[in-house]
């Protein structure tokens, strides 16, 4: 009996295991990832809409995203802080009931204020409790097939782009945006709050000596500040960041203006989640093979490309070429970034230290899509939006290629 239980236990700390946690942790926060970020991406498809409805300028409307990126990301530090300490379940919990409390009173606003409130301060105080949390936790369940099982659980917000946008078209051409926003927060509320539960901290007796030797030779958040490597990190976040999300909350408006209806253009934005799935789990798979830094620089390579080609691209079927050379190469990316802080720095103060980073990213977040709105009312063009995220692609290229280990 003694033997049989001694099985079991082995069963459960092993990663190759069927029946260790982690892989239901993985699970659980591909599905809360999914569900946030699929909200966040398919806020490009109420542009237009809202835009229309009250006769706002596309920067005012974008000016709640970046309201909502610089807010969340000062968030997620404190929120990391509060993972580290109380772990991630309630957390998680929290911030499904804020994702659906803000879809929800979205779907009442009749002025910018309510607007910039609603989306700027209660789904911030949402999405700040998923993707830090989500990641460090499956960090630290995790060393062999960390990258692996980074890229799995990022392969949510993939996933969420894939599915949303295009379900967030149909419900506004088909009910309108008020009750697309009310039909949102309730799906948020019945399936997200329920999967918080299944994300747990890892034991401290499942970890093995080598991962409690590794966890003793961790730095913590102040020892990580003064090394190069974590700035360097901050910076290639904070330019993927603006060429990532400039795009993708203006994609939806880009093709209409070129001709698309809002179907097939949020259908673009399905096929850059669509594509981006296998490719975050690729790359994290890439990643345990050959290193996170070669994984990292040749997914931005292949965004480069990909935003070169989206500044020529005027027909139907070169804006779905470019959505799927633009998933792999986000894929790639998204797929080992969360990863590079456990490598880096250790799990001692890894949600925090995970957290400032996202923060960083914010900054990128926040500035990139309202930039392009701001140069779009001015020029009533997004060409020069699209050149300024190729620029902002090569800076992150070249900050990328000074990362290594620290020794």
């Amino acid at each position: 009996m003694g033997l049989e239980l001694d099985a079991m236990v082995r069963s459960q700390t092993e990663e190759s295991s069927i029946h260790y946690y982690g892989w239901v942790v993985v699970g659980a926060c591909f599905l809360a990832t999914l569900m946030g970020f699929g909200l966040v991406y398919s806020y490009g498809v109420f542009l237009k809409p809202l835009a229309s409805e009250f006769g706002w300028s596309r920067s005012i409307v974008t000016g709640a995203f970046t309201f909502y990126a610089i807010l969340h990301n000062i968030l997620a530090f404190f929120v990391g802080m509060a993972m580290d300490k109380y772990g991630p379940k309630w957390v998680l919990g929290i911030a499904g009931f804020f994702l659906g409390f803000s879809m929800i009173i979205l779907s009442r606003i009749t002025s910018v204020w309510e607007f910039y409130l609603y989306f700027g301060v209660f789904f911030s105080l949402g999405i700040a409790g998923i993707y830090s949390p989500a990641m460090a936790t499956v960090s630290a369940w995790f060393k062999a097939k960390r990258g692996f099982d980074v890229g799995l659980t990022t392969a949510g917000l993939g996933a969420g782009a894939f599915i949303f946008s295009p379900l967030t078209a149909w419900l506004i051409s088909s009910f309108g945006w008020r009750r697309a926003y009310l039909i949102l927060g309730i799906v948020v509320w019945i399936f997200f709050v329920p999967v918080a539960r299944f994300i747990k901290k890892v034991p401290t007796d499942f970890l093995s000596g080598e991962r409690k030797s590794e966890r003793v030779k961790s730095l913590c958040i102040i020892d990580a500040f003064k090394t190069t490597m974590f700035w360097a990190l901050g910076f290639s976040y904070i330019f993927i960041s603006i060429a990532l999300w400039t795009i993708m909350i203006h994609m939806v408006s880009l093709a209409t203006d070129r001709g698309m209806s809002i179907l097939r253009a949020g259908m673009v934005v399905s096929v850059i989640g669509g594509s981006s799935i296998p490719a975050r789990i690729c790359a994290g798979l890439l990643s345990d093979r050959i290193g996170r830094k070669k994984t990292f620089v040749i997914s931005l390579i292949f965004q480069l490309i990909a935003v070169s080609w989206l500044m020529v691209s005027k027909q139907d079927w070169m804006l779905f070429t470019f959505a799927i050379i633009f998933g792999i190469s986000t894929g790639g990316s998204a797929g080992v970034m969360p990863a590079f802080p456990a490598d880096y720095f250790g799990f001692k103060d890894n949600g925090a230290i995970l957290g400032f980073l996202v923060m960083m990213a914010g900054m990128g977040v926040g500035i990139g899509p309202y930039v392009g709105a701001y140069i779009y009312d001015i020029t009533q063009s997004y060409d020069y939006m699209v050149i300024m995220c190729m620029l902002s692609t090569i800076a992150g290229i070249l900050v990328s290629l000074i990362l290594k280990p620290i020794k």
